[in-house]
């Protein structure tokens, strides 16, 4: 196979132009994201119950969550009760088809019977908002905007290619409004609920049946409903008495349930979702091209563009690219300064483009997207691609120096250090095959980095041993430049240095390895003290403010109090604008309210978000509300918006209560946990209602007809539909909004009994204002109570070792238990696939190498390097304060790969001389002296391929910095130690792998 591609250049050249074609037609094909596509599997399940808050989680909630916990694959049961609503959510083992989930949970819940029906839904996490828009108007009122925004922005919107949900907040659906005047119904001895009964009765279409003869079938319907306001204000209700007597009837928004504030004006904010595996960048082009049109034809509305995701993904990726073509800028300019041959080093670079273009057809072919740490892996890849070639051309012009045919030179060069080559690609393919094994969050990082490289080591491996033996056949100029020989002392200097100070280690060897492990276990040392997170805080100029009220509060208190924030924001010099939203869950719930801040781009800024958020958090202390300051989450419906999460979990709320407020203070007690606090909802008011049975029995009273009465007098209940040449609208009635707002009106309302008397609500009943739960949480079956808060300047893990070694004094004598979830639990999951990956990456790259070069013992020398290199990467990120994370340990999975190279020329050469018969110390000499500049070349190149992520300030710092220091120190030490530990560590070990050896080796006679 060498010599045909030698003998076939215009083959081998046209091989990789065809790859290079496909990988860049993959570049523009294959979708785009910030991060590799996390979808996790969620099934959300809603059941609308017309029950109090106790009902909803005893007779809805539990018996829900018992039906379902027997479906395969369920990871967690998170669900949430409140008064008329029960919201659980599934999360399943990534891997598990949702429409499969959906199904077996579908399945489950038709076989219960409830008393409501339950809607099941699926949610794509990886189907997240690529887009809000902001939609007002100076000119319409807001009947008239909610009118458009309902008959024509909703649709087109939802027509637009690529969007799946179109999600509003702040929008007011116009309806029917029938205001009863509760004075008028006591009046003529009425009250809501027979209203309802008798609108319901007069405004009604039916089927009647059907005619049918020989010749023709027909359909009898009845058309008993009103068809305008008027006519519905002519219903009769008494005689002699009309329904506009007892009411008023207009069109308007019956309850308002959401809010959307920005710049000065309420409006609608359209959150626009993706559909499932769509690409974030082309969904966004359609609706940017969409709104041009809309925008056009709803000239007397305004629509602002408040967040767009490709803003983040285009800033990281461009960054990302601007580093790697630096860094290959860099890696160049090093490969000259020590080939010195303008030839040589033009056919080393072309080693660098073909192979990471190449890789995107790989990456492609397999199903990959294109992401930020794609872009990343190839980039600390770089001096690898340029590694292989770099030998190879070393050897094949040392060759060409000594034969006279350019064409046999290649050949022969190629041949002899194609073993080489081809271990190392072994090796680093032997680390990355491992990373297949792990499913979840973090396993998909470490896949998307690892299979990145894996397919740039597959085509480097071949470009290096079909196209650069090839082209240096052709084009290798070993004639010497000026510079070369005005330089080259200097390396010859260097070699002859090095070769002494070797002579004089391997004299001294068992101290000198002595030395080696002491400044080991110094840098191992230093290991637990860096600390642990996930994923640092980046600055991508967004963020959030989470505000929850302790009071039960009116929706028109909690815009008050909103605004109050949103000014306070507004006045920080960083931030370019801000919208505010309330009721934006599933729940509406109006305690609760966020604001999304958009801060300027980090050149106008002097300081980073982190100091920005920092300074948020201290500005923003306001008496009876909770504000959290947070980061926008990387992963939607993982549950990591809060980076420190602690579950507590028990049957006892009293106790869990304690509990909570007792591990609050111990987080309070450790310098930079911001943010503490816990989802005990605030009380919420209760105007109690206490039936006398006595009494009720005695007046011949139908209690479940007295709640009736109640409820459509302040419930807002539906009383049927008005079906107009304009479409159809809902009929809400409920008494009219001063009555609704007086707690007196409850003394007013009468009731019937069911003999036909008349008497008052509090003939019978007593009303007290008491306080009770609004909202009842549960974790996988058990009430819970989730402590949350934010970091700074302190790591995930000194926080989790803290709360541990806390536990017995957070839990006490009672039976609650506890739990992590969010970043910490990732962290737990990283740690451990980690570690995983690592023992199966050690035990392949060992098998390999023994089978390779058919010894038990030299692997070993050779894998010594991965611990001198994590050594090295230790020291380096305590120097400059970073901490291991997940990027951090992904970039070390990398690291490993890397230097097990350069012991492998260092023992490749030294194992054939000894071979051959030569005495071992003098075999290692003379490998290092003849090996120590690539050694260095190569080592150098990928430091300075790395260099741009460690040192630049861009999109991502935060992230990149940390993983290439790991990288750059890691290099720096094993390639130090790999020079003069490794031959001392081998000149060791040699006589027992010469005697190990002895006893399995045989020639065949």
């Amino acid at each position: 196979m060498l010599k045909l591609a030698i003998n076939r250049p215009i083959t081998i050249l046209m091989a990789f132009l065809g790859l290079l074609i496909f990988g860049v037609i993959s570049i523009f094909t294959m979708p785009i994201n910030l991060y590799p596509s996390v979808d996790i599997p969620l099934v959300k399940i809603t059941t609308f119950a017309n029950a109090d808050l106790s009902y909803v989680e005893s007779q809805v909630t539990k018996k829900i969550e018992n039906q379902i916990s027997g479906v395969s694959q369920i990871k967690r049961i998170t669900s949430k009760s409140f008064n008329n609503l029960s919201v659980i959510a599934v999360e399943f083992e990534l891997g598990k088809d949702l429409e499969i989930a959906v199904n077996d949970i579908r399945e489950k819940i038709s076989k219960m019977k409830l008393e409501f029906t339950p809607s099941v839904e699926k949610v794509s996490s990886d189907a997240g908002a690529v887009m809000s828009i902001f939609v007002s108007s100076k000119e319409l009122d807001d009947n008239a905007l909610m009118q458009i925004i309902e008959d024509d922005l909703e649709n087109d919107f939802q027509r637009i290619k690529g969007v799946g949900e179109v999600k509003m907040i702040g929008f007011l659906k116009n309806n029917i409004k029938i205001d009863l005047d509760l004075d008028e119904l006591n009046k003529y001895h009425l009250n809501s609920l027979d209203i309802l009964k008798l609108i319901k009765m007069q405004n009604f279409k039916s089927y009647l049946g059907n005619i049918e003869n020989k010749s023709r079938n027909i359909t009898l319907k009845g058309y008993f409903d009103s068809n305008n306001i008027k006519e519905l204000e002519e219903l009769r209700v008494s005689p002699g008495v009309f329904l506009k007597d007892v009411a008023k009837i207009n069109t308007d928004y019956n309850t308002k349930e959401s809010f959307a504030y920005f710049k000065g004006d309420n409006g609608v904010l359209f959150e626009l979702k993706k559909i499932a595996g769509q690409n974030s960048l082309e969904a966004v082009k359609n609706i940017k091209k969409a709104l041009v049109g809309i925008k056009e034809f709803h000239k007397d509305i305004e629509f602002e563009i408040v967040y767009d995701k490709s803003e983040n993904i285009l800033k990281h990726i461009k960054q990302v690219v601007f580093d790697m073509c630096l860094g290959v800028v860099l890696t160049i300019f090093i490969v000259f300064l020590f080939l010195r041959n303008i030839s040589a080093t033009i056919i080393a670079s072309i080693a660098i483009p073909t192979s990471i273009i190449s890789s995107f057809f790989l990456i492609y072919l397999f199903g990959y997207d294109l992401n930020r740490l794609t872009l990343i892996a190839l980039t600390l890849s770089i001096g690898i691609f340029v590694d292989d070639a770099i030998v190879v051309i070393e050897n094949i012009s040392k060759k060409i120096k000594t034969e006279k045919n350019a064409l046999m030179a290649s050949y022969v060069g190629i041949k002899e250090i194609a073993f080489s080559v081809f271990s190392i690609s072994v090796v680093l393919l032997c680390v990355f095959i491992p990373i297949s094994f792990m499913n979840s969050i973090s396993g998909l990082f470490f896949n998307a980095l690892g299979m990145s490289v894996a397919f740039g080591v597959i085509i480097s491996f071949l470009v290096c041993v079909f196209l650069v033996p090839t082209i240096s056949a052709r084009f290798l100029n070993t004639n010497e430049s000026k510079f070369h020989d005005k330089t080259e002392i200097y390396f010859q200097k260097l070699e002859l240095w090095y070769e002494n100070t070797l002579d004089t280690i391997l004299d001294y060897k068992k101290i000198f390895i002595g030395i080696i492990l002491v400044l080991c276990a110094v840098s191992f040392s230093l290991a637990p003290k860096i600390g642990l997170d996930f994923l640092p805080m980046e600055d991508d100029s967004e963020l959030q403010v989470q505000i929850e009220s302790k009071k039960d509060l009116s929706i028109e208190a909690m815009e008050e109090s909103s605004l109050n924030i949103l000014k306070k924001i507004k006045e920080n010099k960083n931030v370019e604008f801000a919208y505010v939203l309330i009721g934006y869950d599933d729940a509406k719930d109006r305690k609760k309210a966020k604001i999304y801040v958009k801060l300027k781009p980090l050149n106008q800024r002097d300081i980073r978000q982190k100091e920005v958020v920092a300074n948020l958090r201290k500005d923003l202390v306001f008496d009876d509300l909770k504000i959290k300051v947070l980061e926008i989450p990387k992963f939607e419906g993982a549950g990591v918006d809060e980076p420190i999460q602690f579950v507590l979990l028990g049957d006892d709320f009293a106790s869990l209560i304690s509990a909570s407020r007792r591990a609050k203070n111990v987080l309070s007690e450790l310098q930079g946990v911001v943010d503490i606090t816990d989802d005990i909802d605030a009380y919420a008011d209760v105007l109690a209602v206490f039936v006398d049975k006595e009494k009720a029995r005695k007046l011949n009273v139908n209690t479940q007809e007295l709640a009736q009465v109640i409820q459509t007098s302040f419930a807002n209940v539906n009383a049927g539909v008005l079906d107009d040449v304009k479409g159809s609208k809902d009929i809400y009635l409920q008494l009219s909004k001063p009555q609704k707002e007086d707690l007196k009106s409850l003394e007013k309302i009468q009731i019937k009994t069911m003999d036909g008397r008349i008497i008052s609500l509090l003939s019978i009943a007593n009303v007290k204002l008491i306080k009770d739960s609004s909202s009842i949480n549960r974790l996988n079956k058990t009430r819970s109570v989730r402590i949350t808060a934010g970091a700074d300047k302190i790591s995930l893990g000194e926080v989790k070792a803290k709360l541990e070694s806390n536990m017995d004094k957070i839990l006490g004598n009672s039976n609650v238990s506890y739990t992590f979830t969010g970043f910490i639990d990732l962290l737990k999951e990283t740690i451990i696939g980690f570690a995983i990956v690592m023992i199966l990456a050690f035990t392949l790259i060992y098998l390999v190498l023994a089978a390779l070069y058919e010894s038990l013992i030299v692997p070993l020398v050779i894998m010594i390097t991965m611990p001198l290199a994590f050594a090295g990467a230790c020291v380096g990120l305590f120097i400059t304060g970073n901490t291991f994370s997940l990027f951090v340990l992904v970039a070390l999975i990398l690291l490993f790969g890397m230097v097990g190279k350069n012991a492998i020329l260092l023992i490749d050469v030294a194992n054939k001389l000894c071979d051959n018969g030569m005495e071992v110390k003098h075999a290692l000499k003379i490998a290092g002296k003849s090996r120590i500049r690539a050694i260095l070349m190569t080592t150098i190149a990928m430091i300075f391929a790395m260099l741009p992520l460690a040192i630049s300030h861009g999109a991502g710092y935060e992230s990149n910095s940390p993983m290439a220091v790991a990288v750059i120190s890691g290099l720096i030490s094993s390639t130090i130690l790999t020079l003069f530990a490794i031959p001392a560590i081998y000149e060791v070990c040699y006589k027992l792998d010469r005697k190990l050896k002895s006893i399995y080796k045989r020639d065949l006679i």
